[in-house]
C-alpha cells in the first residue's frame, strides 16, 4: 500500500514534494473543538533535537 501511494506521488508530485515516509494512523489526537493536533504529532519526530537558531 506504501509503496503504491509512494509511486503515485513520485508521478504527480515534484520530487522535494514526495513524502519520505507515509505513516498510517487509526485515529489522530484532536482538540475539544475536533482540530487535529498537528503539534503532538509533530512533537515525536523532533525529540532530542535543537531547534534553537
Amino acid at each position: 500500500m506504501t509503496s503504491l501511494l509512494l509511486e503515485h506521488c513520485r508521478i504527480n508530485l515534484a520530487g522535494y514534494k514526495v513524502p519520505r515516509t507515509i505513516e498510517f494512523r487509526d485515529e489522530l489526537p484532536r482538540t475539544g473543538t475536533g482540530k487535529i493536533q498537528k503539534r503532538r504529532l509533530r512533537d515525536r519526530y523532533w525529540e532530542g533535537i535543537d531547534r534553537s537558531v
